[in-house]
């Protein structure tokens, strides 16, 4: 058997100069458990859109004086924030081509649209509750009288305020973990540049 000498000394100095290829099987079992986490997370924002829109209906059904203006001002709420949803995620909804570089690209894009949605959120959230709250002032003197019939209903505005907190906490939480993912899909993007 003969043994070219140029060739192993050409792969001798090119191996050590070459950087070693991005792990595209890891790069693809990343980009494949973030398609299934994009599939769930619009599959059970549709349930709770779902389930939001028929938990209002049965309130409305409540004799409650402002329970059918409630009811219309959460139905536009909701179909607001799906909206907005739908919007945020315009061009991620599937690759441009059937390459690991698209499907990062995509990946890009898609952690891009929840940083902005997130961004949002934590600005309209707030805002709401000053929103609710001003309104609970200004009809006290419709929801008094049923709050003071009804010791019971304190207790739903009493678990509202409380849970603010922790959900604020969570938000934070998520953006953080979501920049840390576009960083990480930076990375990866720019090794599949290099």
């Amino acid at each position: 058997m003969i043994e070219d000498q140029e060739l192993d000394t050409w792969r001798e100095q090119w191996g050590g100069v070459a950087e070693p290829l991005p792990d595209l099987r890891q790069i693809q079992r990343k980009i494949k458990r973030q398609q299934l986490s994009f599939v769930l997370e619009n599959l059970l924002a549709a349930i709770g859109f779902v389930a939001s829109l028929i938990s209002v209906m049965f309130v409305r059904q409540d004799p409650a004086p402002l329970g059918t203006g409630w009811v219309d001002a959460v139905c536009v709420v909701l179909f607001l924030a799906a909206g907005y949803s739908l919007w945020a995620k315009r061009g991620t909804w599937r690759a441009e081509t059937q390459s690991t570089r698209a499907s990062v690209e995509l990946w890009q894009r898609r952690v891009s649209a929840k940083i902005r949605a997130l961004r949002v959120t934590s600005y309209v959230a707030p805002g709401l509750i000053v929103f609710s709250a001003l309104l609970l002032v200004a009809n006290w003197s419709t929801i008094g009288p049923e709050l003071k019939a009804h010791p019971a209903k304190w207790a739903l505005l009493i678990v509202n305020a409380l849970m603010q907190p922790p959900i604020f906490f969570w938000l934070a939480w998520y953006r953080r973990r979501k920049l840390a993912e576009l960083k990480e899909v930076n990375e990866i993007l720019d090794e599949i540049n290099e």
